[in-house]
């Protein structure tokens, strides 16, 4: 209780400018907690969109829409060749674990990426944001690879 008294306590944050930087980068944990605790401000999507692009954001109810992740994307496998391989993180604010982040890379473009994010709130945990994005991390570290290793010798 007193985790999600000092939590409520931060600032509110801007909406409507996380909304336009979501286009760039990846949101924050208290981001994201943001949006998810005013969903109600919010559409939630009826269905998912058919190969979203990146920079796109949509709020679905688990409890109404089971299948949001099915968007028309070609994402990783596991070695089955059928089950989307995601990968599982909790995320904090401050020090407290407060959301799920579920990743999947895409099979055509691995820079591609889905994040799909809910509250470990009980009250909450049946919404869920979905964040696309196009990363250019790894072509980044592989330059700064290349970099370092041309002056190792």
């Amino acid at each position: 209780m007193a985790d999600s008294r000092r939590l409520a306590l931060t600032p509110q944050l801007d909406i409507e400018q996380i909304l336009r930087e979501a286009q760039n980068r990846w949101l924050r944990p208290l981001e994201i907690c943001e949006i998810l605790r005013n969903y109600g401000n919010f559409r939630i999507a009826p269905e998912p969109q058919n190969k979203p692009p990146s920079g796109s954001l949509f709020l679905f109810d688990r409890k109404v829409l089971r299948y949001f992740r099915k968007d028309g994307h070609n994402w990783r496998k596991k070695k089955d060749g059928k089950t989307v391989k995601e990968a599982h993180e909790k995320l904090k604010a401050g020090s407290v674990d407060v959301l799920h982040c579920y990743y999947a890379h895409g099979e055509d473009n691995e820079n591609f990426q889905r994040r799909s994010y809910w509250m470990l709130e009980e009250e909450l945990m049946h919404i869920v944001l979905v964040h696309y994005r196009k990363s250019r991390c790894l072509f980044i570290t592989v330059i700064m690879f290349l970099f370092l290793f041309q002056f190792s010798f």
